[in-house]
């Protein structure tokens, strides 16, 4: 029997599962891939990453946009029946190249896309569409919708918008919650797929883990749209089918058509995440620096120093600190490639644009014992030096990324010291001396 992928809504009060429920019913239906598709969002995919690689099952990580014909219009002259226009569609990321983009397609959505939902429409997913898997999603689909409302037509020409796209990676979804709407366009969506040589796949809107937790979905979506549980015209949905179904289950569902089930575990087996490393790498932005600098530590180090300077502060003991500090930060790159000085050049771009632009803001924590941070202008007011505030309580690592002085014949003035406060700590203070 073939093995399906789950895709699962969690946030929006939309789902009533967690990330660590949703890989665990995985886990016991002895399933090999899971998948997450939140809406409007693709802020679970990193803990969904996470949770998969934990319990060796294979992550799909996608967002359930919204589509508009306009995102950049805010208003019902973009979207003639207002948000009910803002259509739903998966998207999955095959790729590193594909989780970039739908990064981009979710940044663009809430920034500038927002009309009730953050949006996206046809140029955007034109743009951003290397790497992308792209499905049909549910009956809020525009494919699905103008089915529903026998206009066949109109959604032939939406498919092949969506094919000119996407190409091989879309794919049309057939669900069944017994829904009247549903199985009236099951054999539309067929009939539909095979004029365009577009491939099917089966579905199952996934909102909460057991069927049995109906109930607790309806609480929730009571809570999301502030609506009374005794209400008669609250948002519900009309059967509790919208739980995470079993491949048994799945089979009984869809065994009359075994292509759509196969076709479910083609997009598992597309995407590839092998070259997603979390932790242990620095993953940051491009930062260009004036030519005359030879790498962001030296573009750093001038900054520093300039700004000590025109701060008061260039006496020796801050520039005697100032010093090792800088030192910490080249000793990090030098031997475990942690690029601290892009990390602080970046800080220190957004809190100079924050400033510019007459924005409140500024830091919280630890990163006042930095006089780095003073001298660049990030922290105000506070001198790490009168308080007695600890550098190494801000630039803190735990044991795995401990560097031991004997591996690289540290000086005396560089040695690392790792104190351990009891012997049943997971991790180990590393200060910089």
């Amino acid at each position: 029997m073939c093995k399906y992928i789950t895709i699962h809504s969690t946030v929006n009060f939309d789902g009533f599962s967690s990330v660590k429920d949703l890989v665990k019913k995985a886990k016991e239906n002895n399933m090999k891939a899971v998948g997450i598709t939140d809406h409007g969002t693709f802020a679970g995919a990193i803990s969904m990453l996470n949770a998969c690689r934990a319990e060796g099952i294979k992550p799909i990580l996608g967002m359930e946009a919204y589509l508009a014909r306009d995102h950049n219009c805010h208003s019902k002259d973009g979207q003639p029946d207002g948000r009910r226009g803002n259509r739903h569609l998966n998207l999955i990321a095959k790729n590193m190249k594909g989780f970039e983009n739908i990064c981009q397609l979710s940044h663009a959505a809430s920034i500038n896309g927002y009309y009730y939902d953050p949006r996206v429409d046809y140029e955007l997913l034109d743009k951003y569409k290397e790497g992308i898997i792209c499905t049909s999603a549910c009956l809020s689909n525009v494919v699905n919708h103008l089915l529903s409302v026998d206009d066949y037509e109109r959604a032939k020409k939406a498919v092949g918008i969506f094919k000119s796209i996407f190409g091989a990676d879309y794919y049309m979804e057939m669900m069944n919650h017994g829904i009247t709407a549903e199985l009236r366009i099951l054999p539309l969506i067929q009939k539909l797929a095979k004029e365009m040589d577009v491939k099917v796949i089966a579905t199952n809107d996934c909102h909460y883990p057991e069927k049995t937790d109906a109930e607790f979905q309806e609480i929730l979506m009571c809570m999301s749209s502030g609506k009374d549980i005794k209400d008669p015209n609250r948002l519900k949905f009309p059967y509790d089918e919208f739980y995470f179904k079993s491949p048994e289950e799945m089979y009984k569902l869809f065994n009359h058509i075994p292509s759509v089930m196969k076709n479910t575990m083609e997009i598992a087996d597309k995407c590839d995440y092998s070259d997603f490393i979390l932790g242990g790498n620095m993953r940051l932005p491009k930062f260009d620096i004036p030519e005359k600098f030879s790498s962001p530590y030296d573009y750093l180090k001038y900054l520093a120093f300039s700004g000590l300077k025109i701060r008061g502060l260039d006496n020796e003991p801050h520039v005697k600190r100032l010093t090792r500090e800088l030192d910490d930060i080249k000793l990090i790159w030098d031997t475990k490639k942690y690029d601290f000085a892009t990390y602080f050049l970046i800080v220190d771009e957004i809190m100079n644009f924050a400033r510019e632009n007459k924005i409140a803001s500024g830091i919280r924590g630890s990163g006042y014992g930095s006089v780095l941070l003073q001298a660049l202008g990030v922290t105000d007011g506070v001198d790490p030096l009168v308080q007695d505030l600890l550098w190494e309580r801000f630039l803190g690592f735990d044991d795995k990324m401990f560097v031991c002085e004997a591996d690289f014949g540290i000086g005396d003035e560089h040695i690392l010291h790792a104190e351990v406060a009891n012997s049943d700590a997971d991790a180990t203070e590393v200060m910089f001396r």
